[in-house]
């Protein structure tokens, strides 16, 4: 298994915990060791990230502009690809998923960025207070129409969906918890501005029977009451174990998890400090042990191969791949694992794999600096340029057939001559594009 090293765990790590690394990256962190990357991931306020904020500072101009919302996810995509802070961006794009709004009724970007900003602010912090914070979210107010929840006339759609999937789960609620939960909602909505504001004569301060329990409950009564149920525990660990380590895990691992939840009052951070540190996460089974989603799929590739031109079809390339971000396809989120993979979004994969390795103009997006990388691993003979990309994209996790058959490609029809630049140019990217579309890279 390639996790028998610091720098395979680390490279590991950051595909989990991150999106990916270029090799300055895994320089940085390699120093560290395992437990000092996983500190460093988990405080992300103590990593300046300023170098990224001048980086997307150019691509803000449309931001305020409520209908750009391809601009909105185009800054974010490149937010993934060049912050310091990876953890806290991909728990931002775990709660767009848990949370799973979409712009395709919201209608505003602006709003949508909002909401990811708050995912972004409490991505690792209290889960009560996070929760308190997406029930007055302008966005969540307007896709679950809570907005529209007032006394007399009680909307139950985002007190069904914030326990169905948001807390406790489906079977641990009742139609009448439903009910009574959006009694407990009414009031929260939006003014012209679309700002919340709690409407005081819209909210039923009756009395409220929630869960067996009885009391003049408002919205903040009820989230306590859910956040506080051990399904809402087994619920969130295993949403999130299954999102960082590999699905259906046994349930000592979620009993171990849950208590953690629970024992810390709800704190994100360290279940998440239990799950990386516990002896699941560097198993056989946690190694290339998902099908990455195609963010992952898209900036892992652009980090291997330090690709510092983005264009804004990469947006498109995300849909195309069936990821598109700011739109969820449904209140359940994107579902994940092999869902991921069909013959059409295989497809675009190969496409995306073949985009990269051709791109061999310095003044267009995705150039990929090949010739460089080989002149700087000062590679000398075929074997080490497949294994120099195989190592690179797949920690060399390949059987010895697939190794040799790239091996038979970069020497056909003749032995690889390595003072023929053209020829290296050309079989070297051949090779790029082949070992973007293995089965193992399209595993994290």
């Amino acid at each position: 298994m390639a996790l028998d090293n610091p720098r395979s765990q680390i490279a590991h790590l950051l595909r989990r915990a991150g999106f990916g690394a270029t090799q300055a990256e895994l320089d940085q962190y390699t120093p560290l060791g395992f437990a000092g990357a996983v500190d460093r991931l988990l405080y992300p306020e103590q990593v300046d990230d300023s170098a990224t904020d001048q980086i997307l500072a150019p691509l803000t101009a449309n931001l305020g502009d409520r209908k750009q919302i391809e601009a909105a996810k185009y800054w974010w995509v490149n937010r993934m690809l060049y912050t310091q802070r990876p953890l806290q961006e991909k728990m931002t794009l775990f709660w767009h998923n848990h949370f799973a709004t979409a712009n395709s009724k919201v209608a505003n970007s602006v709003l949508m960025l909002q909401q990811i900003q708050l995912f972004r602010d409490n991505a690792l912090g209290n889960f009560e207070s996070l929760l308190q914070r997406v029930t007055r979210d302008p966005a969540m107010l307007i896709w679950l129409d809570n907005r529209l929840n007032r006394k007399g006339s009680p909307n139950e759609n985002y007190a069904r969906e914030v326990q169905e999937l948001f807390t406790i789960g489906i079977g641990n609620y009742t139609e009448q918890d439903v009910h009574e939960a959006a009694r407990a909602f009414t009031g929260h909505s939006l003014d012209r501005s679309l700002s919340y504001v709690f409407n005081k004569n819209q909210h039923d301060d009756g009395s409220k029977t929630f869960e067996g329990q009885t009391g003049n409950f408002d919205a903040d009564d009820i989230l306590g009451i859910l956040v506080r149920n051990p399904a809402t525990a087994r619920y969130i660990t295993t949403k999130l174990f299954s999102w960082f380590v590999y699905e259906n895990p046994d349930s000592s691992v979620i009993d171990r998890l849950s208590n953690t939840f629970t024992t810390s009052n709800f704190d994100i951070r360290a279940v998440l400090k239990d799950m990386f540190t516990g002896p699941e996460f560097l198993s056989d089974q946690a190694f290339h042990g998902v099908v990455k989603q195609p963010v992952d799929f898209v900036i892992g590739s652009l980090k291997s191969l330090n690709v510092q031109n983005v264009g804004p079809d990469v947006t498109a390339v995300l849909r195309r791949m069936g990821q598109d971000l700011l739109n969820p396809p449904d209140v359940s989120g994107w579902q994940g694992g092999s869902a991921w993979i069909n013959s059409s979004t295989l497809f675009e994969r190969f496409n995306w794999a073949d985009r990269l390795a051709m791109g061999r103009d310095s003044t267009k997006p995705y150039f990929v600096d090949v010739p460089g990388q080989i002149q700087a691993q000062g590679i000398t003979s075929p074997d080490a340029l497949v294994d120099y990309y195989l190592s690179l994209f797949v920690d060399g996790d390949v059987t010895p057939e697939a190794r040799q058959a790239l091996v038979d490609y970069v020497n056909t029809p003749m032995p690889l001559a390595l003072n023929d630049s053209g020829a290296i140019d050309l079989k070297a990217r051949g090779l790029v594009h082949l070992a973007l579309a293995t089965p193992a890279y399209q595993l994290g």
